[in-house]
């Protein structure tokens, strides 16, 4: 059954911007070591990091709102799947995950698309 569903949507040069201005300050409030090490990576890190902040802000909308309070942006990181390429979530806060368990939420789904100047996500809890 799904629980909450959420999707959010970010300019690529927003993030670009951010990083460009902030570095590693930005970089180290937002994402986990893993997170950087992966979109650092990448050819254009910068997509990536959209994707993961878009990820993010749409995890944060499928929470009902009584667990908004117990997220952050490092309470999940948005890794990759080595064997299907695919994006997945890991929830790291213990009272998130606490919360999770006893509600019986099972699976996050995540998808992430870019194109050009824009990077979308979308997030279902089940």
């Amino acid at each position: 059954m799904i629980r909450g569903i959420g999707t959010d949507i970010v300019e690529i040069a927003r993030i670009r911007k951010l990083i460009e201005k902030y570095g590693d300050h930005f970089l180290d409030k937002v994402y986990t070591a893993d997170e950087i090490a992966l979109c650092s990576r990448k050819a254009l890190p910068p997509i990536h990091y959209a994707g993961r902040w878009a990820a993010k802000e749409a995890f944060y909308k499928a929470l009902c709102d009584e667990w908004q309070v117990l997220s952050s942006w490092k309470s999940i990181q948005v890794l990759t799947d080595s064997a299907s390429g695919r994006p997945f979530v890991e929830v790291l806060d213990t009272k998130l995950n606490e919360k999770f368990l006893a509600e019986r939420i099972e699976k996050v789904h995540l998808s992430i698309s870019h194109e050009k100047t824009m990077c979308t996500a979308i997030v279902i809890l089940e």
